[in-house]
C-alpha cells in the first residue's frame, strides 16, 4: 500500500473514531457505565495511536496534499490553514482526553484490560481537563465540518474532484 493511501484509511479511521466520540457518553448508559467507559477508553487509546502514525508521517513528509490549480487566492490560503489547523488540532485533542483519563480519581481500563490512569487524581482537576477536553473536542468538530463542506464545493462547485483525492481508490466507483 502505498503511502497516500495508507494516509487516506488512517484520516477516514480517525474520522470514524471522533463520530463514536461524538455519538456516544459513557455518562449516558445507565445500564453499564463502567463498561461504556472503558470501552470509550479504548476506542481513544486507538485514536491516540492513530493520531501518533498520523503525526510521525506529518512530521517526516509535511502536508501531503497541495492546494489545486482551480483553488481561487482566498481558498489556497484556506487550504494550507484548515490542513495544519488539523494536524495541530487533533493530537491537542487527544491530549487534553488522555489528560482527563490520567487525572480521574477512579481507575480507567481501556476495553476493561489497559490500565489506564493511577486512580489517584483530583475530583476537580479531572473536571478541569474534562472540560478543557471538551472545548478541544467542540473545536475540532467545527474544523473537521469546515473542511468537509470545502472539500465538497470543491467538488460539486469547481469540479475539481476533490473527493476523489480524499477518499481511497477502493471507493472511487462510489463517487
Amino acid at each position: 500500500m502505498i503511502r497516500r493511501s495508507a494516509l487516506k484509511w488512517l484520516r477516514w479511521l480517525s474520522l470514524a473514531l471522533i463520530a463514536y466520540f461524538y455519538l456516544v457518553e459513557p455518562e449516558e448508559n445507565s445500564a453499564a457505565p463502567g463498561l461504556a467507559l472503558a470501552t470509550y477508553a479504548g476506542v481513544g487509546l486507538i485514536l491516540a495511536l492513530v493520531v501518533l502514525i498520523l503525526i510521525a508521517i506529518y512530521l517526516r513528509n509535511g502536508l501531503a496534499g497541495r492546494a489545486g490549480p482551480k483553488l481561487p487566492g482566498w481558498a489556497k490560503r484556506f487550504h494550507g490553514l484548515n490542513h495544519r489547523v488539523l494536524q495541530i488540532g487533533l493530537p491537542i485533542m487527544v491530549a487534553t482526553g488522555a489528560l482527563a483519563g490520567m487525572l480521574a480519581s477512579f481507575a480507567i481500563r481501556a476495553f476493561g484490560v489497559v490500565p489506564i490512569n493511577p486512580a489517584a487524581g483530583s475530583r476537580n482537576l479531572h473536571e478541569l481537563a474534562e472540560d478543557l477536553h471538551e472545548i478541544a473536542f467542540d473545536a475540532l468538530l467545527i474544523v473537521i465540518v469546515l473542511h468537509g463542506v470545502f472539500h465538497l464545493w470543491r467538488h460539486f462547485l469547481l469540479k475539481d474532484n476533490a473527493r476523489r483525492i480524499m477518499v481511497p481508490k477502493l471507493l472511487h466507483k462510489y463517487l
